[in-house]
């Protein structure tokens, strides 16, 4: 993987969205309660894809990013390796939908969600929400699964002391909600 060849995807992703007029962004957006602004989602995912990118070459790890590139097409249901979305909302500044697998090793939560991001000045996530790319319903092993890779990969880097984190599935039985904030000592 070079940055070649994330500027090449980079071009055929924005090309798709504006040649479908956002329309699979929208109703993705719609799905989760967001704000219609498939512009901040077309940004916010291409910014977390190019993050995603940088921590792998960080990590020496640039070779496992091939395999991610490739699921993260515009249209889900093309990414036929990817069993999950995961969609960040980095605090109504932008939004970001990633397809991916559960064990993906080049999608690290902890990381994004320590990320600063210069433009906005603000550091990593408020909330996720991780479904199935076609959004049909998650099986209680799913949301188990789910539920227990999010909370091991948060706290891997973060202890229940530095950062809370809420797994909820209760309101829509297509994705799982996550709420990730610091704690705060107030002594």
């Amino acid at each position: 993987m070079n940055q070649e060849n994330l500027d090449h995807w980079e071009e055929e992703f924005r090309a798709a969205a504006v040649a479908d007029d956002f329309s699979i962004f929208r109703d993705h957006l719609r799905r989760i309660e967001l704000p219609d602004t498939p512009d901040l989602m077309l940004e916010g995912t291409i910014l977390i894809v190019r993050t995603c990118f940088s921590y792998c070459v960080l990590d020496q790890r640039s070779s496992s990013f091939d395999r991610f590139l490739a699921m993260q097409t515009y249209d889900p249901a093309k990414a036929i390796d990817a069993r999950y979305s995961y969609t960040f909302d980095i605090f109504g500044r932008a939004f970001g939908r990633v397809l991916g697998d559960i064990d993906e090793a080049v999608l690290d939560l902890a990381d994004l969600y320590g990320t600063p991001w210069q433009d906005f000045k603000l550091v990593g996530y408020r909330h996720l929400w991780v479904s199935h790319p076609d959004w049909r319903g998650l099986s209680k092993e799913d949301v188990t699964e789910i539920e227990n890779s999010v909370t091991n990969d948060i706290r891997y880097d973060f202890p229940e002391e530095e950062v809370d984190l809420y797994c909820d599935d209760s309101t829509d039985k297509s994705y799982v909600l996550v709420t990730v904030q610091d704690v705060y000592d107030h002594d």
